[in-house]
């Protein structure tokens, strides 16, 4: 964070990240700003609110020629998330953005981050345990077990995906 944060939050003395910083942090962790859940929920942190829900064309309550069937509803286009202009990005907003990915399970893309913001995690070498688990019943009956090791970090070249795939 502190490798970020180029702002004085004024008030406190503190270090923030502005706008510019939290581009530059998504930059280096996503490869642009606007994409990612870290963007989305920065964005949020930094003050951002949806606009209101927009109304949709056709919804008149009325029925069509076909007899009783609602007439098809056109959404209108949401604006997308962005950035506040005048947003701070907070330590404390800065630790919700991570805890929220650690409650999707998102455990690579925060090595990921870690590792390009220049605090990698240390290598303990390739994960070697059963991990997914398949669950069978009377009417589902496993008839071949697959062996779904690697000898490499997934993802990887063989392995495009850190979810080794299982079957029965």
């Amino acid at each position: 964070y502190y490798r970020y944060a180029t702002h004085s939050d004024g008030a406190k003395g503190t270090k923030v990240m502005g706008r510019p910083d939290v581009e530059r942090w998504l930059i280096d962790i996503n490869g642009q700003v606007g994409r990612g859940s870290e963007f989305r929920r920065a964005a949020r942190e930094m003050g951002y609110v949806d606009p209101p829900e927009p109304e949709t064309a056709g919804d008149d309550g009325g029925s069509d020629a076909s007899g009783g069937q609602r007439e098809q509803q056109r959404k209108v286009e949401q604006p997308r998330i962005a950035l506040p202009e005048d947003g701070v990005l907070s330590l404390e907003g800065f630790c919700r953005v991570y805890e929220g990915e650690l409650r999707e399970g998102k455990f690579w893309g925060i090595a990921w981050d870690l590792a390009t913001m220049g605090e990698a995690l240390p290598d303990k070498g390739v994960f070697e345990a059963r991990y997914d688990r398949m669950y069978c019943s009377q009417s589902v009956r496993p008839t071949v077990v697959l062996d779904t090791l690697s000898s490499m970090p997934c993802p990887n070249k063989e392995e495009p995906s850190d979810h080794l795939p299982i079957a029965a």
